[in-house]
């Protein structure tokens, strides 16, 4: 087994983000880990991104946010929200 030692910077996160326990991440407080395991860059988008899903109560109501327009993103990335938002709020 070989272990590796990863310095908590997010180029380091986004690079080893395939080694890590997503059900660890899932009990992390707020969702910005889990956008950044996933391959989003740690950016203003992801902060807001962030902070839509935290604030809100249910999935309907993040699709719907006048804040950031989801449905605008490429289908890869709606994929990958939609399978956040189901553990985030299931």
């Amino acid at each position: 087994m070989t272990t590796t030692i990863v310095h908590p910077s997010i180029e380091n996160l986004q690079q080893f983000s395939g080694s890590f326990n997503i059900e660890k991440l899932l009990q992390s407080e707020g969702i910005l880990p889990w956008l950044l395991a996933n391959g989003w860059k740690h950016d203003d988008e992801s902060s807001l991104i962030a902070n839509i899903i935290d604030e809100s109560t249910s999935i309907d109501e993040v699709w719907d946010s006048e804040e950031f327009d989801f449905n605008a993103l490429p289908d890869e990335l709606k994929e990958k929200l939609n399978l956040i938002f189901e553990h985030f709020y299931l």
